[in-house]
């Protein structure tokens, strides 16, 4: 009896010892993703969706970022940055669809179809302190968008990208960080 006494005792002890500050909130933001809105070339106020958007790993193509932006029409894109590098690239399609040739047990005759374009992310990290239960974000400092440009030059869907602000950061989710006209 003394040792389920000296276990309970022990119990609520520690569960009394966790202060508010031990526990990192949900809401706590930490490191953001970098926020792509895709908009009208001809008139570059105009936000403009990209029909069968999908956005893959540029290493892993089975990778995709989200299985919500394949084959869908979007107008932003939320990318998450490698914070362990100086830069991340994805291959973003346009029009993507698979065609599966009426096969659906054999998945070799599947192939994609749509106008992959592939983007470089490129940055500098830093880290800042949150709080001693939520610990350091990463953000990212003077960030800029590489098309790749594809041979011929007509295949390419993005025809460039435009920051928001002269030095580019990203701190947080709340704002645009740039703009891709297509």
């Amino acid at each position: 009896m003394k040792k389920i006494t000296t276990l309970l005792l022990l119990l609520v002890c520690i569960a009394f010892s966790c202060e508010r500050d031990d526990i990192c909130p949900e809401d706590t933001p930490t490191t953001p993703r970098f926020i792509v809105e895709f908009r009208d070339i001809s008139s570059t106020d105009n936000i403009k969706s990209v029909p069968g958007l999908r956005i893959e790993d540029f290493d892993d193509a089975t990778r995709t970022l989200d299985e919500d932006h394949s084959i869908t029409s979007e107008d932003q894109m939320l990318l998450p940055l490698n914070t362990n590098a100086n830069e991340t690239k994805y291959r973003v399609y346009r029009d993507y669809e698979i065609d599966d040739n009426d096969t659906p047990d054999d998945e070799s005759d599947d192939f994609q179809t749509g106008n992959p374009d592939v983007i470089t992310i490129t940055y500098e990290t830093s880290e800042i302190y949150v709080s001693r239960a939520c610990g350091y974000k990463t953000i990212f400092e003077n960030v800029e968008i590489i098309i790749t440009q594809e041979i011929p030059i007509t295949d390419n869907w993005m025809l460039f990208a435009v920051p928001e602000n002269d030095n580019q950061s990203v701190i947080n989710e709340d704002e645009i960080h740039y703009t891709i006209r297509h």
